[in-house]
């Protein structure tokens, strides 16, 4: 197998049957393709006319390194709406929806409610956590408005199959996806009915 560090920008069909995937780097020559690109994939699918409803729930996150206090094992703070877990790197909060496309910057101010709840979560934290101690990032949750996931063949040919926009649960489908995939790739019969999932429900 080849690994090539390279973004997708399109495919080539030749007579319906896909002979390359189209990348900055050039095309790859292949006879199969998955998309597989998160939240990024309605770029691809685009450009197969395929124009899919996929959106970005932005996700906010903060690491407390060397925290003085945590949870023993992971804890969803229903109240604060974000899961917080004690890891190697430090104290960590995960939450937040925010609707706001790709390519708008940050709203670090969400993730500073994260970090307040964690100083409001557990008093042995100090007030006012230094920050060379506090790291924050922003993540994008591929969704799909009605919150099932697309898994299915593209509509110009059956070469390129679409697995993508599993929201807050794509680590948890992400197997069972794999196999499903693995199953239209190689010509087999999906083990589980893929309508409530086919990609042309929204086409």
């Amino acid at each position: 197998a080849t690994h090539a560090r390279t973004r997708a920008t399109g495919f080539r069909l030749d007579e319906g049957r896909l002979v390359a995937v189209e990348t900055e780097a050039g095309a790859i020559p292949c006879d199969r393709a998955v998309v597989a690109a998160g939240a990024r994939s309605g770029a691809l699918t685009a450009s197969f006319g395929d124009r899919l409803p996929l959106e970005s729930e932005r996700g906010y996150h903060v690491m407390i390194a060397d925290a003085e206090a945590g949870p023993r094992t992971p804890v969803m703070a229903s109240d604060a709406k974000m899961v917080v877990n004690a890891m190697a790197g430090g104290l960590r909060a995960a939450g937040q929806v925010e609707f706001a496309g790709l390519d708008a910057a940050p709203n670090w101010k969400r993730a500073e409610i994260l970090r307040d709840h964690l100083t409001s979560m557990f008093p042995d934290l100090p007030e006012t956590v230094p920050a060379e101690r506090i790291r924050m990032w922003l993540g994008h949750r591929p969704s799909m408005p009605d919150g099932r996931p697309c898994i299915g063949r593209a509509r110009r040919t059956a070469d390129v199959v679409y697995a993508f926009g599993h929201g807050h649960v794509g680590l948890v489908g992400s197997a069972r996806t794999g196999r499903l995939v693995a199953q239209l790739v190689g010509g087999e019969a999906p083990e589980i009915p893929l309508a409530p999932f086919d990609p042309r429900r929204f086409l």
